[in-house]
């Protein structure tokens, strides 16, 4: 069998959740299976041609503008995919790359979705783009024959709104690796940013209204937490007037590092004090896994994806409460923000378990419209 992974801008080393989901379930699911050939049609200017491990990457043209990219990228890697690769199975990842589920079907594709987020609840998004994530949704949820939801928040939503559907969607949640081990030599790249170990709070995500970083750089300001910086990880993917505003906050106890590869974020997560995901909106966060592997204290905002980790109840504050959450950094002292369920937690969610769960959907017979007897046209 071969898979075809779409929707995504490529691996390894992309910023994104998508992408860090993708780098990690793939190389797992193809040794898992040594029939199954795995091909992700990456971005151009993201990705780069080649082998990552037994996966095989290409790329195709995009646009780099936050709202043509899915459009004009996504269609042309199904045509791709019929004309060069000729996959068994479409596996479309997001709900934007969901809008041409109806394509892949008409191309004789067995369909494969994975819903990472309600993105059209994002706060960039303006009407345009809300009404074709909306309408991504509704052609995911129509037209695949499986649909995979990170959280079970997005599955009951989703088969609130879609009842007739419901049987094919299933929740596999995002995967964390047991250890965060390795990375840069840390006095290497501490010493670069001017951090010392267990001197900085860490938040971790792209610059994006959604992610809440606004409210820890406030809150970080009015509590003033003695001794302590705070770093916040990753670029702006397409929210540039967001990123260049939050950045003027910059000083030499806040500080912004870009986007940084996965080796020198384990280490960032290792060293530091506190790790903060103040997020207003997710699917179901792999960095909040990614901070429980490094085994460091987590305070998350209480939005509904975030409660689903199931983490201790004193490592969540008021969504938005940002006097709440200066309150906690005054304190200076986080120790007992560390989750007592952490490896509880790491068994539930591991990549391991998570590839497995993908290989059984990928094994059974195909479900719903196909099996009652409406067949994709033929290739």
């Amino acid at each position: 069998m071969r898979l075809c992974a779409i929707g995504l801008r490529g691996i390894p080393d992309v910023m994104g959740g998508i992408e860090t989901h993708c780098e990690h379930l793939y190389p797992r699911l193809a040794r898992l299976d040594d029939t199954l050939e795995i091909v992700v049609i990456g971005r151009s200017g993201y990705a780069r041609p080649g082998m990552f491990g037994n996966v095989r990457v290409v790329t195709v043209w995009a646009p780099h503008r936050k709202a043509l990219e899915t459009l004009i990228h996504t269609p042309l890697a199904i045509l791709y995919a019929r004309l060069f690769v000729h996959p068994d199975v479409i596996h479309l990842h997001g709900v934007g790359p969901g809008f041409f589920a109806p394509l892949a079907r008409l191309l004789g594709f067995r369909i494969v979705g994975t819903h990472h987020a309600a993105d059209y609840d994002g706060l960039k998004w303006g009407r345009f783009g809300r009404s074709f994530l909306k309408t991504g949704e509704w052609m995911m949820a129509k037209f695949a024959d499986d649909v995979i939801c990170v959280s079970s928040v997005i599955e009951t939503n989703l088969a609130q709104r879609h009842p007739r559907e419901k049987e094919r969607f299933v929740t596999i949640r995002n995967g964390a690796p047991p250890l965060l081990a390795g990375g840069q030599p840390e006095e290497e790249l501490l010493g670069s940013l001017g951090l010392s170990s267990n001197g900085y709070i860490l938040c971790v995500g792209r610059l994006d209204p959604s992610k809440g970083f606004q409210d820890v750089v406030q809150a970080f300001r009015i509590a003033q937490p003695k001794g302590l910086k705070l770093v916040i990880v990753g670029g702006s993917l397409g929210s540039d007037d967001y990123a260049a505003k939050l950045k003027e906050s910059a000083s030499d106890a806040i500080i912004f590092t870009g986007a940084r590869s996965s080796d020198q974020v384990r280490t960032l997560y290792r060293n530091a004090a506190l790790f903060i995901h103040p997020s207003y909106h997710e699917g179901f966060a792999i960095v909040v896994l990614e901070a429980l592997a490094a085994d460091i204290p987590i305070l998350l905002s209480d939005i509904p994806p975030h409660l689903e980790v199931e983490l201790d109840g004193v490592c969540y504050y008021p969504k938005g409460d940002i006097q709440a959450l200066a309150a906690i950094l005054a304190a200076g002292e986080y120790a007992w923000l560390r989750c007592s369920r952490r490896a509880e937690i790491l068994e539930e969610n591991d990549w391991d378990s998570v590839a497995r769960r993908h290989r059984d959907i990928l094994a059974r017979p195909v479900r719903g419209r196909r099996a009652a007897g409406v067949q994709a046209p033929a290739a």
